[in-house]
């Protein structure tokens, strides 16, 4: 036997952005329709606190696959070579159970979680959005401005960040990097209010965005907050917003935001709406009408990597790229 190890160059070569959206809609689809199993994340935090390790096992039916994602997250890498999400996914064989492949965790991360809000957007967001705002500077700010161009004809795009000076570097360094221009917003209340599709990828363990800077017809990706001690939104934007999540076990177990507004009673269980991959099918209705604030509460889920990964193992093994190593 051998393993096909791929680093992140290689994933980033063998997963366009455009590509990973429509896997994201199967990914979404799988999940809804039964055709995944996927235990709630575990995981654990290191002594000192410092970080973390979590532990994403899964199987999807089609194309029919076993893996497991295994990340570590330690926000004190933020803005070095490192980055704060490092890992890997482990591909087998679903009908033997022959480890097949080892593919780096991070780029896979960065790429399946920004498509995945913009199939969500897609089908959530206002046809005639034109002002994206995106709170964070980190590698998921930057493939998120890269994702939500693709399904919206964005007129504007703004960042914004804790740091101004970072945000403004980051803003310019993206513009670049993307051909189209990009601002940094002197305050999160001022990229919100600007904004029809904003989109949350921030450390931030308490709000950044109030409820009170919302106005009707935006749609919100909220995804940086990912355990239940820690929310970029507040209360009154959970409760004033059509809410729905990828995968709904996860979300009542993981999402901080949700379980807070319940605590304190502004919302009852029922206004978890349901999974994004049943609107996508047609089975829950998504937005209602122009004024609707629509949100996706983002926890990432294991189909989703075990969908992107086997395109990537696919692709690899097709065009020859990735080391071989005996096992």
């Amino acid at each position: 036997m051998s393993l096909l190890i791929l680093s992140a160059d290689d994933v980033r070569s063998l997963l366009p952005m455009e590509r990973c959206i429509a896997l994201m809609r199967e990914a979404f689809l799988l999940a809804a329709s039964g055709g995944a199993v996927q235990p709630v994340r575990s995981g654990l935090a290191t002594p000192d606190r410092r970080g973390g390790l979590g532990v994403m096992p899964g199987h999807i039916a089609s194309p029919p696959r076993l893996g497991i994602k295994v990340v570590t997250v330690f926000p004190g890498n933020h803005g070095t070579a490192l980055g704060s999400h490092q890992g890997m996914v482990l591909l087998f064989e679903a009908s033997t159970g022959e480890p097949v492949a080892v593919i780096e965790a991070r780029a896979i991360t960065a790429v399946r979680t920004a498509a995945a809000s913009a199939a969500v957007s897609d089908v959530l967001a206002r046809a005639d959005a034109t002002a994206l705002a995106v709170l964070g500077c980190g590698d998921q700010a930057a493939a998120h401005l890269e994702a939500l161009a693709l399904v919206r004809p964005f007129e504007r795009l703004v960042v914004w960040g804790r740091d101004a000076g970072k945000a403004r570097a980051f803003a310019e360094t993206q513009s670049a990097r993307l051909g189209r221009r990009i601002d940094a917003a002197a305050s999160a209340r001022e990229a919100v209010e600007g904004a029809d599709v904003i989109c949350t990828t921030t450390a931030a363990a308490e709000p950044i965005v109030e409820g009170a800077w919302l106005r009707a017809g935006q749609h919100l990706n909220v995804v940086g907050s990912s355990v239940p001690a820690t929310s970029e939104i507040d209360i009154a934007a959970v409760a004033m917003a059509r809410y729905f999540v990828d995968f709904e076990p996860s979300a009542r177990a993981l999402a901080g935001d949700f379980q807070r507004a319940l605590a304190a009673g502004a919302v009852a269980e029922d206004h978890m709406l349901g999974e994004v991959g049943a609107v996508i099918a047609g089975r829950v209705p998504g937005r209602t009408g122009p004024a609707d604030i629509t949100l996706f509460k983002s926890l990432g889920m294991v189909a989703q990597d075990l969908v992107a990964a086997d395109f990537v193992f696919g692709q690899a093994q097709a065009r020859g790229i990735g080391r071989r190593v005996d096992w």
